[in-house]
């Protein structure tokens, strides 16, 4: 078996071509898109119309390369499929359970759209999910040799030079993105327009991802992957660019300042000195020598950058403190001005610390009363926003506004909250009453459940604690099918404005992900293909610690390790990041490219 599995290294192995090309293209893929949105979509973001960048081009190129795939896959089957074992089998089997799960909950989903084309700044939809499980299985069967791992590296080269040469250009105040040139090359005519709505404040690097979070997760792969062939490769051909593209995917993801990005780069770290225990000790001066380096480098570079690089340690560690404090008895609504609003008999009322504010129609006019039934009065300001100085409202404004749907006429009135719209109540000769943003449907403000561990945690990880608290009592509801791909944002409790409130200060806020990689595929394709996805990873990483666990000393092995700590890299990022179709695409490869050097290392070392 192991004779069959191995083809004659000395033929250059271009089936594997199809797979560095994906690899080497994905940064480039960026183009201007524009979505008309109507329905739920509509309401959610008040908008008929998103323009996106990173998203739907590129999701494109991968079906278009996993489709070649396909067809390479039928026409040379018997070649690829040749000495493959129990461990490929089983890899087949939990991508078949995955594909199952994650058709059913598309065909069942209450949002087919979404579910099979994904959101619009997304694009991870049916069709891009099944794109990645060919390009895992693809690249489990073609990745043969370590001639494939050098195109894999070279590949890989050029995801971070392309990502370091933007990264520093967004670091330094001065994003190419936004340049005239790239605009012309990526913004169609039909769309017109400048890049600008979507970058971020200087000293954050997101490269050609969407986000400096998503930076981070990659940036989580390259630089384990990185580091161990800087340090364990001999040829110096090899070992000078590894050192180059180490120190480049440490800019990264440094400059990302994604949390998220550092906890994967450290947990790699840790496992790498479980593989490598033995090897430290026996060149524990070279490994001193290169952590004290990097150590002083970094350092540095943050006291000459301001502090930019660890800027949010401190938020880190003082996230870490709240998340072990008792927080049971906490109840956010105590902390905010505004601590209720609900529809009555004869209009709405609006609970505030201090007092309640009752609002009704007297003769088409609205009118306010305290809670002993006094009026309030409010006037215009110049703005024509009515205030009030009477306390304890006098934080409170309202703007009246006339829309049409073509047919009729509606008047609707939104609650200002610190100059931002809050909530809105629709109004007419006879009554008023508080309505869902954008139709007349009344709304009931009610607190959605939430896990009893994250009560009073909202704010920790950029509000991950609030997403987590409410996505985690949905769970029950998924265990077999999930809402369809992308489809987390429909499910999540959107109009939980008060709790948007606490944790993020305004309350039409879109939460359109859980910002944990577990949570997303639970929610969106269910329980059971989140078991599948955890069985191959664990299935594989349980190989690599059978296979190189004891005393690695070949390349082979060396190689083996540096691309698992990759994957581990993504994975423990996972828990605060969710996917991205840039991400996910390096991912599902690097773990096709483990398992086949796994693959070819116990078919030549180890005789099975």
């Amino acid at each position: 078996m192991g004779n069959a599995f191995l083809w004659d290294r000395q033929k250059k192995n271009w089936l594997f071509l199809p797979v560095a090309m994906v690899l080497a293209v994905l940064p480039f893929v960026v183009r201007a898109t524009q979505h008309f949105l109507s329905g739920e979509l509509y309401r959610l973001f008040l908008t008929n119309r998103k323009t996106e960048l990173f998203s739907q081009y590129r999701a494109r190129f991968v079906w278009i390369m996993a489709a070649v795939m396909l067809v390479l896959l039928v026409v040379f089957g018997r070649r690829l499929l040749a000495g493959i074992g129990r461990l490929e089998w089983f890899y087949f089997s939990a991508c078949a359970v995955f594909l199952l799960f994650l058709i059913l909950s598309t065909c069942l989903s209450e949002y087919p759209d979404t579910a099979f084309w994904g959101q619009y700044d997304r694009a991870e939809g049916m069709y891009t999910q099944i794109a990645y499980l060919v390009l895992f299985l693809y690249t489990m069967l073609s990745c043969r040799t370590s001639v494939d791992l050098k195109w894999a590296m070279a590949a890989l080269g050029v995801v971070i030079a392309v990502n370091l040469v933007m990264g520093i250009s967004q670091f330094i105040g001065h994003d190419l993105m936004t340049s005239d040139w790239v605009n012309w090359l990526v913004v169609p005519e039909e769309i017109g327009g400048k890049i600008s709505t979507l970058q971020f404040e200087k000293a954050k690097m997101y490269g050609t991802t969407n986000h400096y979070n998503y930076l981070g997760s990659l940036a989580a792969m390259l630089l384990p992957i990185c580091t161990v062939f800087a340090l364990w490769e001999k040829r110096w051909k090899y070992r000078g660019p590894a050192i180059a593209a180490a120190v480049a995917s440490l800019v990264l993801l440094l400059g990302s300042t994604s949390r998220a990005g550092l906890m994967g780069a450290a947990a790699a770290a840790g496992f790498g000195v479980f593989f490598f225990r033995r090897s430290f000790f026996r060149y524990k001066k070279q490994v001193l020598a290169v952590a004290a380096g990097l150590t002083v480098a970094t350092v540095g570079a943050n006291a000459v950058l301001d502090n930019a690089i660890f800027e949010r340690i401190p938020m880190l560690l003082a996230d870490v403190g709240t998340l072990f404090s008792d927080t049971s008895d906490f109840d956010f609504h105590q902390e905010m001005q505004i601590q209720g609003v609900e529809n009555t008999d004869d209009g709405a009322v609006i609970v505030v610390q201090g007092g309640e504010l009752t609002l009704g129609v007297e003769n088409g006019t609205v009118v306010f009363h305290d809670q002993e039934g006094q009026e309030v009065p409010f006037q215009k300001n110049e703005d024509g926003v009515l205030v009030t100085q009477t306390e304890p409202f006098s934080f409170l404004g309202f703007r009246s506004v006339n829309t049409s749907d073509g047919k009729k006429s509606y008047t609707y009135l939104r609650l200002l909250y610190n100059g931002k719209q809050l909530l809105q109540f629709y109004y007419d000769e006879e009554k008023l009453y508080l309505v869902k943003t954008g139709t007349t449907e009344p709304m009931t403000l009610e607190d959605p459940p939430v896990a009893d561990f994250w009560k009073g945690k909202e704010r920790i990880g950029s509000m991950r604690g609030y997403i987590w608290g409410r996505t985690i009592p949905l769970m029950p509801e998924h265990l077999l099918i999930g809402a369809g791909p992308d489809c987390f944002l429909f499910v999540f409790p959107q109009d939980d404005v008060l709790g948007k409130l606490y944790a993020y200060g305004t309350g039409n806020i879109v939460v359109d992900k859980p910002h944990n990689l577990y949570l997303q595929i639970f929610i969106n394709e269910g329980g059971v293909a989140l078991l599948a996805f955890l069985g191959i990873c664990a299935v594989y990483l349980r190989d690599c610690v059978r296979l190189y666990g004891k005393n690695p000393r070949t390349a082979g092995a060396f190689r083996g390790i540096g691309v698992a700590l990759g994957v581990i890299g993504y994975l423990f990022a996972g828990l605060f990041n969710d996917s991205t179709v840039m991400t996910s695409a390096v991912f599902w490869i690097l773990l096709g490219i483990g398992v086949g050097m796994n693959r070819q290392y116990r078919a030549e070392s180890v005789g099975q």
